[in-house]
């Protein structure tokens, strides 16, 4: 289990450093989009396409993140009455929940990739299966997170609120 932790950690941490890499870049798009625009009244085309696309991927492989500290939108009422053994169904039924949001993800996100492998964006020329590919991406990391917390609750390494053990 450590081992296991040890590798979501780490895909983690390259998850958050590209989202923090990607965030800087977006804002520096759109920096210069309205420096550009209102400063030197000559727009730049590609500036919105750049920003676009990276919160795109920004957000497609940030919901991973959220999975270990529990942190998609849920309404916890009926989950925090419950405890030991039911409360464990419950926590996995949610994994498996994410976990085929996941796989619909990934499959949905190889065809749109694949039937886009021939399109280029309008103002960059970047192929748009690139872009289209962060569905994809993202999916494969939902699965895997939900993979680990599955494996997290199964092994009773978890609290009461849902967050893991120390």
């Amino acid at each position: 289990m450590k081992n296991l932790r040890r590798v979501s950690n780490a895909v983690n941490n390259v998850v958050s450093y590209t989202g923090m890499i990607l965030f800087v870049i977006l804002i520096f798009a759109c920096v210069a989009q309205v420096f550009f625009r209102f400063v030197l009244n000559n727009s730049l085309s590609w500036t919105e396409e750049l920003a676009r696309y990276c919160f795109i991927w920004m957000h497609m492989i940030g919901a991973s993140l959220l999975i270990e500290a529990n942190g998609h939108a849920t309404v916890t009422v009926i989950l925090d009455l419950m405890h030991g053994a039911v409360r464990k169904v419950f926590d996995i039924l949610i994994e498996l929940i994410i976990l085929f949001n996941g796989v619909v993800m990934l499959h949905s996100g190889w065809v749109l990739s694949y039937s886009s492998r021939n399109n280029l964006s309008t103002a960059m020329s970047v192929p748009m299966w690139m872009i289209n590919s962060s569905v994809a991406v993202g999916g494969l990391l939902l699965v895997f997170q939900a993979l680990v917390r599955i494996a997290v609750v199964l092994a009773g390494e978890q609290t009461q609120e849902g967050g893991e053990a120390q």
